[in-house]
């Protein structure tokens, strides 16, 4: 069986984003992707990415707003539209973010880095949710660090 004995490195870095813009209440991966969990990646179409790690950013546009308190969930999927089930997107990591005071004059924000450090295949998806809807005039970004091959 042939088998590759040189070590790959990533061709082209990818920063990529999305904010999750509504509630889903379950972690088995189920949902509509654009509706309730939201691609925040795809890999390389034809031979797949490596990614670094997601990163949950609080914000607001209302200065000193709060959010609220939830669970982020960050899903690895072969689905790239339609609706996930738990047999195609995979639990990769929950994270409880406290509330924070986004866009305030004198406290900072702390951002939530999830290490994923995986190859994805072809196409596979990064996809993410959170547990209670975000409180008005705040959300959390979910930012991919990611490198095509």
């Amino acid at each position: 069986m042939a088998q590759n004995t040189s070590p790959i490195f990533v061709l082209t870095p990818i920063i990529t984003s999305v904010v999750p813009s509504a509630a889903n209440t379950k972690s088995d991966g189920a949902g509509t992707i654009g509706t309730d969990i939201f691609k925040a990646f795809t890999a390389n179409a034809t031979n797949g990415s490596f990614v670094s790690s997601v990163r949950f950013n609080p914000f607001a546009s209302v200065a000193a707003t709060n959010t609220v308190a939830t669970t982020l969930r960050v899903f690895i999927s072969n689905k790239t539209s339609a609706a996930p089930t738990s047999a195609d997107a995979w639990l990769f990591a929950e994270i409880r973010a406290g509330i924070q005071t986004a866009d305030h004059s004198l406290n900072a924000t702390f951002p939530i880095e999830v290490p994923i450090n995986r190859i994805l295949p072809a196409s596979y998806t990064i996809l993410v949710t959170q547990h209670i809807a975000a409180a008005a005039n705040t959300g959390w970004q979910a930012t991919v660090f990611a490198g095509d091959y």
